[in-house]
């Protein structure tokens, strides 16, 4: 099991009715919620047909559709989800503040969205790199224009920095002027777990 698995779902909320999951991405979150709570249903929506029908085998529900380009009808029938979650998807999408800005109008009070978004200061780059290359307060901000508070975060560290990495930022800081610890403390984490209610 990846080791992102049970703090994700921790962060999901318990015993949903119905968790809408915006791209498909690995299977293995939604198995795992499943495992613990076998009432609730999953529903991807993804916009590319070859993820979308990998999706028919761990969600109860698929919807081949594009959540950008989606209309509020699309998204008014998604407002009783108890929440919505993004894995390593939110960043991949060319306008993710319109997707969160819609999710915001339908989304109940008592609902959250969770994410897992890729660090851009990440030491070891993702071999697709992201849409979007935020930082941490990047990614507050998002959040924050699209009507939701951040509630909880988490950092998700793979390991401990390389010891050539490491003094690679001590070096680029010493030439920088920059604080050494505040670089190591960027370059660590590889991805947020990030989770958000409406404000």
């Amino acid at each position: 099991m990846e080791q992102y698995i049970v703090p994700f779902r921790s962060m999901l909320p318990p015993n949903a009715r119905l968790l809408v999951q915006a791209g498909a991405s690995n299977s293995e979150l939604a198995q795992d919620y499943r495992a613990l709570y076998p009432a609730s249903c999953t529903l991807v929506v993804e916009a590319d047909p070859a993820p979308a029908q990998q999706a028919r085998d761990y969600a109860e529900r698929v919807y081949l559709a594009d959540l950008e380009s989606a209309g509020d009808a699309f998204y008014k029938q998604l407002e009783w989800a108890d929440g919505w979650y993004f894995d390593t998807t939110l960043e991949q999408f060319a306008n993710p503040l319109q997707v969160l800005q819609q999710v915001r109008k339908v989304i109940q009070f008592d609902a959250s969205i969770t994410a897992r978004i890729i660090n851009r200061h990440y030491w070891d780059a993702p071999s697709v790199p992201p849409r979007h290359a935020w930082g941490i307060n990047d990614m507050l901000v998002l959040f924050q224009q699209a009507g939701f508070r951040v509630d909880n975060g988490v950092l998700l560290n793979p390991g401990p920095l390389p010891p050539a990495i490491e003094d690679a930022l001590r070096q680029q800081a010493a030439s920088s002027g920059a604080a050494p610890q505040t670089l190591l403390d960027a370059a660590q984490p590889s991805h947020y777990l990030i989770k958000a209610v409406p404000a």
